[in-house]
């Protein structure tokens, strides 16, 4: 009884995950993939008020203490959610509800439409004016000044104004020409107001008391959807430019391994800070978010009113929107670009939370922009509101479809990536994986693998999944049957507070030996000869460079053996062996004139034994060799007065003539004349010309011949003109 055991190549192959690009691939169930290549848990997720039950446009949201309001963009209701019970709390007048404001005492609603302004909500929900301006059309945003009174952003006119605790409005800054609504407003540590605009996307800075502005940021951008102010006097500022965005928000994820910033470029100071109100002492009175003017889905809800909202120019090219960062210096750096639209932002443990569309994803960035991790994927297409609640809890809501929220501090208690699957090409022995990873104390990782010989994974024909077991950097053996697909399968397991890290997966695997692959054996004139200077143009062709195409499946190294023959005879000889480089210069001098075939043998030798090596063998197209001068026969000339009539024939053994030529009394100057049938199209041509003017006296005339092989072929005669 025999075994048949496979051929496996000697060396065997790796197959690496590890960046951004390659995780991004794979599965995901409760994890996420950063910028910088690292598979981690996302942040659990429970839905307060689900789309059944939510406006088409949730606009804005507020938090007091465990109460969150919520703002519908689509219609002028506020919703209530408490706990597990959510409700319509009560309505305003106006088209919508377009920014809410939890000034620590009471809810402040800013409306868009007929009668727009600013509304007091008390606790039962009965609705009262505080403000309005029968020109304001849209309050934006809002944000919280000294002493009980509040900033509103407005439009159509692109107006910011100082609505005191009575009521009492006073404008503090007007756009002009620059723009047509006032999008965003933040408050920074000095007092001064930061606003964002539209059409050009302006940040401008103001100063209540002296109502003095300048302009600090002019993005290439329309939109300036979002700020957010640092207790070192820094500015953020978010963009929303729907033409910068891709349809589904998708990026192209990062493709290399970047390594982490060795220090934050974050300046020092404390955490950034949407207003004095919303610091992290007083997180329960924060409440502040600030809704994008023109975001997809409300502009839709008021369609009829756009024009009268909006006449933006033309987008400018550009790749995605930014969070730009301004220095208080002035100096700007981008710390965030992705193609989507950033409707929401927020400040949370140090890190930038954004709300964007058109994918609906919750992203998480560095503030020095280093690292990128996406903390959730909703089913709607915007995330249009993000505010903080009790316990370090983010709620968030959502447009298209309108929903709202809660993401929590903690991770996932569980979740499992699967990669990839490898396709090894044909049938293959696993041997180990490594894992590069970081498993912190109350968090666990484990691996696990299957195989199958069908490219789409399907449980009744791949194997079952291995036993999990702990995830090290050890070289761990893969369980799984021998197989030409692979998946890998991590499981995250966590306690809320950490997360474990998986880096990188390296496999290695043997795959059977499969022969080399020639592609093409292509001959041509050589035009350098090593050690030898190439051929004049149009010279004979005595040395051809062959170029060989090859490749192996199993990256082995190559050699090549190259023989010739003659067309018509059996034997071949050999020419040269186990060359290392796929190309070779042949001299046709050792060869006679003929029609020749040349055979690459390509071999994977160098990476196997003898018995398993394996060779490919290619012939050329014929070629042929003609390394003999025409001849030029029966060359005569017949004198007539003063002029000479020449005849004879250019005649060559293997190849056709391609050019004539006469020179009269000169080595250098040569004229053309065609053949007796006026074209060169053949082995024997014959000629008959008249050369003409000539002095009395004896010349000598030459006679030249050129074949397509740059061979020339001379004769010359002396003819006496009486």
């Amino acid at each position: 009884m025999s075994l048949a055991v496979a051929a496996f190549a000697v060396v065997p192959a790796q197959w690496q995950q590890g960046t951004e690009a390659d995780f991004t691939k794979g599965q995901f169930d409760k994890t996420a993939v950063t910028s910088l290549g690292e598979v981690v848990l996302s942040r659990d997720i429970d839905v307060l008020l689900p789309a059944e039950q939510a406006p088409a446009v949730v606009s804005a949201l507020a938090s007091a203490g465990k109460t969150l309001y919520v703002a519908a963009g689509s219609e002028n209701v506020i919703y209530k959610v408490k706990g597990d019970k959510a409700e319509k709390f009560t309505e305003t007048p106006g088209a919508m509800v377009v920014s809410l404001l939890w000034t620590g005492k009471k809810l402040l609603a800013g409306t868009g439409g007929e009668d727009a302004g600013i509304y007091s909500v008390d606790k039962k929900g009965d609705v009262k004016p505080l403000w309005t301006d029968q020109k304001v059309k849209y309050v934006w945003a809002m944000a919280p000044g000294k002493k009980g009174d509040i900033y509103a952003a407005t439009g159509p006119e692109a107006k910011v104004f100082l609505v005191s605790s009575k009521g009492k409005a006073e404008m503090i800054y007007e756009a002009g020409e620059l723009a047509k609504n006032i999008l965003s407003l933040a408050v920074g540590r000095d007092g001064l107001l930061y606003a964002g605009t539209d059409e050009n996307g302006l940040v401008v800075e103001i100063n209540p008391k002296t109502k003095a502005s300048r302009i600090l940021l002019d993005a290439n951008e329309k939109e300036i959807a979002a700020l957010l102010t640092d207790e070192a006097g820094g500015l953020y500022a978010a963009t929303s430019d729907s033409a910068k965005a891709s349809t589904d928000g998708a990026a192209r994820p990062n493709n290399i391994k970047t390594g982490k910033a060795a220090t934050s470029t974050r300046p020092a100071g404390g955490k950034p800070t949407t207003s004095p109100a919303s610091r992290p002492a007083k997180a329960e009175k924060a409440g502040v978010v600030i809704t994008p003017a023109t975001r997809a889905a409300v502009m839709k809800a008021i369609a009829a009113k756009r024009a009268a909202v909006s006449r933006a120019k033309p987008a400018r090219p550009g790749k995605g929107n930014a969070v730009y960062y301004i220095a208080p210096d002035g100096l700007v750096k981008t710390v965030f670009r992705r193609p989507v639209t950033i409707l929401a932002m927020m400040m949370h443990e140090d890190r930038l939370l954004l709300g964007t569309g058109n994918g609906g994803v919750i992203y998480a960035v560095t503030t020095d922009g280093d690292e990128i991790v996406q903390l959730a994927d909703t089913d709607a297409k915007q995330i249009t509101a993000l505010v903080a609640g009790p316990d370090q809890a983010i709620y968030f809501g959502a447009a298209n479809k309108g929903s709202v929220g809660s993401l929590s501090r903690e991770f996932a208690k569980e979740g499992t990536f699967t990669s990839q699957v490898l396709d090894a090409k044909q049938i293959s022995a696993w041997g180990t994986m490594q894992i590069d990873c970081d498993t912190p104390a109350g968090a666990k990782l484990a691996v696990s693998t299957r195989s199958g010989n069908v490219a789409k994974p399907d449980e009744k024909t791949w194997s079952d999944f291995s036993d999990a077991r702990a995830a090290t950097d050890e070289f761990l053996k893969i369980a799984s049957p021998a197989g030409r697909f692979l998946q890998v399968r991590f499981k995250l397991t966590s306690d809320g507070e950490v997360s474990p890290v998986v880096r990188q997966v390296k496999v290695v695997y043997q795959m059977g030996n499969l022969a080399p692959v020639v592609h093409a054996v292509v001959v041509k004139p050589a035009d350098k000869v090593p050690g030898k200077p190439g051929a004049p143009a149009g010279g004979p062709q005595l040395y051809r460079m062959l170029a060989i195409q090859a490749s192996d499946p199993n990256a082995d190294k190559l050699t090549f053996t190259v023989h010739f023959r003659q067309v018509g005879t059996e034997n071949w000889i050999e020419i040269a062996d186990k060359l290392t480089v796929p190309k070779y210069v042949w001299d046709t001098r050792t060869v006679g004139d003929g029609v020749y075939e040349l055979r690459v043998t390509a071999s994977d030798s160098p990476s196997n034994p003898p018995a398993a090596a394996l060779s490919t063998v290619r012939i050329s197209e014929s070629l042929v060799v003609d390394n003999t001068p025409p001849r030029i026969e029966g060359l005569a000339a017949e004198p007539e007065a003063n002029k000479v009539m020449i005849t004879g024939s250019a005649v060559d053994a293997a190849s056709r003539i391609v050019s004539i030529h006469y020179a009269v009394d000169s080595a250098k100057d040569w004229t053309a004349v065609l053949p007796a049938d006026g074209i060169c199209d053949a082995a024997e041509e014959t000629f008959v010309f008249d050369i003409e003017d000539l002095e009395p006296g004896s010349h000598r005339i030459a006679v030249r011949a050129r074949d397509v092989f740059g061979n020339v072929g001379y004769a010359a005669m002396t003819v006496t003109v009486e």
